[in-house]
């Protein structure tokens, strides 16, 4: 089998930058002949393997593109990407596969174009909502809550709902164009969902003539002795502090509920969260090896999302160390989570009720009990990069009887 993986970066820089590498290598150890485009940044170690070849395109961020109507035009359709991509697929053998993991930071819409001209069969893997969403995030960021128009409507178009600007939505309203003229040119294409819950609610924006399967990401832990939850005190954010994921929502619920609480990551919404919270915990960062031992200290992790957010893998990996979960139901993970046995679901937005969550976990009781059934059901099927391989060939093969 050969496939040839497409991503805008070469190196870890995100989740589906990282999610395309380790796929890569997770393949090429099953003796996939693979071929890895990518056009930002340098190449990743992790692609140094005998059945891997890199193919540089060498472009840049769409955005640090000179001049503003440059970037506009590159990002709505990069003509060179487009002849890169066009070379490269059609020196491929009939069968291979072409995957698309990213292509709107620098490939642009000409990557689907391109995929789809070739006559190759075409896997998508959705780590966002750009396949039909011109944001990527169906959120409308002025109103401060998920969208609920239909995307490409004419209510869609003239709503400025972009965290940047109304001229910044416009240029990714003409790129949408650009993307649904090329997915809706694919033959029987291969949508690859994240989670059940990301399926269910992207399908049906999605064209008609694809194809769903759910292939999770991967999430390589250690198996460590359970964390000791009764003996933490602080429930615990790690991420970005963004408006969509509603730290400041935490920071309110937990000075409601009297539970100190942990912010760990950076993001424009800091000032406020220290500002609704005196009492909270801020820090950046911590080191990629450092975030387990992280987690580990929390009573309980929170993710109270706005957004429709696909699958994070904080989820997984607190459920790895026994860390019950607190989470918006109207996330990918929530599908894991058996409410009120191995962790809680909120209503997103609802401060009252994620207050009322925190105040449950402070029973030392309670906590246990939850972050051992988490534990269990965690490592009855972690989420192994075997597993993705095995799942991701699995999809691969529905293309093939395509």
């Amino acid at each position: 089998m050969r496939c040839v993986i497409v991503s805008d970066f070469g190196s870890v820089n995100g989740g589906a930058a990282k999610v395309a590498i380790e796929s890569a290598r997770g393949l090429a150890e099953a003796g996939v002949e693979v071929v890895f485009a990518c056009a930002i940044g340098q190449v990743s170690d992790r692609l140094s393997h005998p059945n891997i070849a890199v193919e540089a395109f060498g472009g840049e961020e769409v955005w640090r593109v000179e001049g503003k109507l440059a970037a506009a035009r590159q990002g709505i359709w990069n003509a060179k990407a487009h002849a890169f991509l066009t070379m490269l697929f059609g020196r491929q053998p009939p069968g291979t596969v072409i995957h698309l993991h990213q292509w709107t930071k620098a490939f642009s819409p000409a990557a689907i174009a391109a995929a789809g001209e070739s006559g190759l069969p075409v896997a998508i893997t959705l780590h966002d909502y750009f396949s039909f969403c011109p944001t990527g995030g169906y959120f409308d960021f002025q109103a401060n809550a998920p969208c609920r128009l239909e995307p490409m409507s004419a209510g869609c178009v003239v709503r400025n709902c972009d965290r940047a600007s109304y001229v910044h939505k416009l240029v990714r309203v003409a790129r949408q164009w650009r993307s649904n003229k090329a997915l809706h040119a694919l033959k029987a294409p291969l949508f690859i969902h994240v989670s059940d819950f990301a399926r269910r609610f992207a399908e049906p924006f999605l064209p008609i003539a694809g194809r769903h399967v759910v292939v999770e990401n991967m999430m390589e832990a250690p198996r460590r002795e359970p964390a000791r939850v009764a003996d933490n005190r602080h429930a615990l954010f790690l991420g970005r502090f963004t408006q969509e994921k509603a730290g400041d929502l935490l920071a309110e619920a937990a000075r409601r509920a009297e539970m100190p609480v942990r912010f760990v990551g950076e993001g424009p919404l800091q000032a406020r969260i220290a500002a609704i919270n005196p009492q909270a915990q801020i820090r950046g960062w911590v080191p990629a090896e450092h975030v387990f031992d992280e987690i580990a200290q929390a009573r309980c992790l929170v993710l109270p999302s706005l957004w429709f957010e696909p699958g994070p893998l904080v989820v997984a990996e607190a459920r790895s160390l026994g860390v019950p979960v607190v989470l918006a139901r109207t996330t990918g993970p929530a599908s894991w989570v058996f409410d009120g046995d191995d962790g809680l679901l909120v209503d997103g937005g609802d401060v009252d009720g994620l207050a009322t969550a925190l105040s449950r976990l402070k029973d030392d009781a309670l906590a246990s009990t939850m972050g051992a059934a988490a534990y269990r059901r965690y490592w009855a099927d972690p989420l192994t990069t075997s597993r993705h391989v095995e799942r991701t060939l699995a999809a691969y093969s529905r293309l093939a009887v395509a």
